[in-house]
């Protein structure tokens, strides 16, 4: 099913958000965010070397990787991109046959251990006993990680063909040529490059709620708790990128270190959000559950 349109009624009762507030403090989301914030700091830098080398086999253009770098850098802040970028940079120069070859493994397996944090605290929200062996839940959280490099691929693959055909058709005049007409193309480039990612993320979001929980839930494309979660995540990485270049100053409270305190605050509002969304679709589930319906 594409959406479960139903389910978003819960969200205009108050006392939705007040059981869900509950939940949150119950659980220990503020907690559990800082836990998965830091699996996702160690697996952040092995993850984008990995991408970085598979993006680098797709056949169209060397240029692909630039524009990942573009992308990265229009969501983390500028202190922690230049953090990050000078770290990536180091690591492929210095060897890349060894590191984008014989790292593979273990760079996939660095960056699934995010995923695989996520089994234990989505199992909280629902309440879900755990009965898979050890591999296999070790297996999925690699197969979710897999997927996620699939449609960040994807997303900078269309990103990539979006720009360069826009370009082409202004370069070229096959469009028409006045100042106006141009710049409603571009604005509807800029809107169509962020719904696509919006919904690219959203769909990435779904598939580890619906694969890492004990609990299988039926399939949909959009629910609130992943439009909750990536609409968040989204708006606090922009707002948060705002604060961060434009107000605060880490690098003078923080020395060197400051860098790595932005990009570990971006990875616990990341986290928090990403555990929110599913908080919001298990409260769902438990309403759903009293009333008598079991079919969410």
């Amino acid at each position: 099913m594409i959406a479960d349109l139903p389910a978003f009624r819960y969200l205009t009762k108050g006392r939705f958000w007040i059981d869900l507030w509950n939940e949150i403090n119950r659980d220990d989301c503020w907690g559990l965010a800082a836990q998965l914030s830091y699996y996702f700091l160690l697996a952040f830098v092995p993850f984008m070397l990995f991408l970085i080398a598979a993006v680098s086999l797709v056949p169209i253009d060397p240029g692909l990787q630039q524009q990942l770098m573009t992308t990265l850098n229009r969501v983390l802040p500028e202190t922690a991109f230049m953090f990050v970028r000078d770290i990536l940079l180091g690591l492929i120069n210095a060897d890349d046959s060894g590191i984008l070859s014989l790292g593979v493994v273990l760079t996939l397996w660095s960056a699934s251990r995010a995923f695989a944090g996520m089994v234990g605290v989505l199992n909280r929200a629902y309440e879900a006993m755990e009965t898979r062996s050890f591999f296999k839940v070790q297996l999925l959280a690699v197969g979710v990680t897999l997927l996620f490099l699939v449609f960040v691929i994807a997303s900078t693959v269309l990103v990539f063909f979006g720009d360069s055909l826009i370009n082409l058709l202004l370069a070229t005049g096959a469009v028409e040529s006045s100042a106006g007409w141009q710049s409603f193309i571009r604005s509807v480039h800029w809107a169509a490059r962020w719904v696509i990612l919006f919904a690219l993320l959203n769909v990435g979001i779904q598939i580890a709620y619906y694969t890492l929980p004990a609990k299988r839930m039926p399939w949909r494309f959009f629910s609130p708790g992943s439009i909750a979660a990536t609409a968040g995540w989204v708006l606090a990485s922009k707002g948060f990128s705002w604060y961060a270049n434009s107000l605060a100053d880490y690098q003078r409270v923080y020395g060197s270190l400051g860098a790595l305190i932005v990009l570990m605050f971006w990875f616990y509002l990341s986290s928090f959000f990403l555990l929110i969304g599913g908080e919001i679709d298990s409260e769902i589930y438990r309403i759903r559950k009293d009333l008598g319906r079991v079919d969410y």
